[in-house]
């Protein structure tokens, strides 16, 4: 005891003792956890992602929306749950088409002019409003669909499948479209004439979307 006090070199001995036996331990466990990590999310590596998407009708219709009203529409997917069972839900969509149903005398010159139909998709705390000319769709994705069809690089198949796969259930329950409209009708010159527009006749799709992929490693 009296050597460890006065003597320098067995002190240095007992003090890089102390060290190692503190740093090996704490190197090791960190060196098996990156190991652990470099196993669950697999090689890093060159990705050939390819997918196809599938459409499940979850209602349709025509409705009649007067100038400057709103329909509000709701369904649940309960409704074609045995279609959707297992299925990668990534989004939903709402497609509306319809025809401008303007009527003017003949003193009043032009064409008609298109109304302001928007539409206006939400799912839990998801939302999207657009406006939309006929055949237009509003979508919500929950998914990277921007890397279906393209290779990506210095990624692991996990990090991949985690821009793809759902596994929060999203897209499962209620669902709400609104569609407004807002008339828009052409001038007449003569006091008295004017055109007629009190509103659009729309009809719609709405389909919840699917997803299935495949990842090819590439050079």
């Amino acid at each position: 005891m009296d050597d460890l006090k006065t003597d320098q070199r067995t002190q240095i001995l007992v003090a890089g003792m102390i060290f190692f036996a503190i740093a090996f331990p704490v190197y090791f466990a960190y060196a098996a956890s990156d190991v652990e990590e470099l196993n669950l999310s697999g090689p890093v590596g060159n990705y050939s992602v390819e997918g196809t998407y599938s459409y499940h009708m979850l209602g349709s219709g025509d409705e009649y929306v007067n100038d400057g009203e709103t329909a509000d529409l709701s369904v649940n997917s309960d409704s074609i749950a045995s279609e959707i069972e297992g299925k990668n839900i990534v989004g939903v969509r709402a497609t509306m088409t319809f025809t401008d149903d303007e009527n003017a005398p003949g003193t009043c010159p032009g064409q008609p002019i298109d109304d302001d139909v928007s539409g206006h998709l939400m799912h839990s705390d998801l939302h999207n409003t657009q406006e939309v000319s006929s055949g237009d769709t509003v979508s919500i994705m929950w998914h990277n669909s921007t890397i279906i069809g393209t290779n990506v690089s210095d990624m692991s198949e996990s990090d991949i499948k985690a821009m793809l796969d759902n596994n929060d259930e999203i897209g499962f329950g209620e669902h709400f479209l609104q569609i407004s409209v807002d008339v828009n009708k052409r001038g007449c010159p003569i006091p008295g004439q004017e055109a007629n527009d009190n509103g659009e006749q729309i009809s719609y799709t709405w389909e919840l979307i699917s997803l299935e992929y495949t990842l090819t490693q590439i050079d």
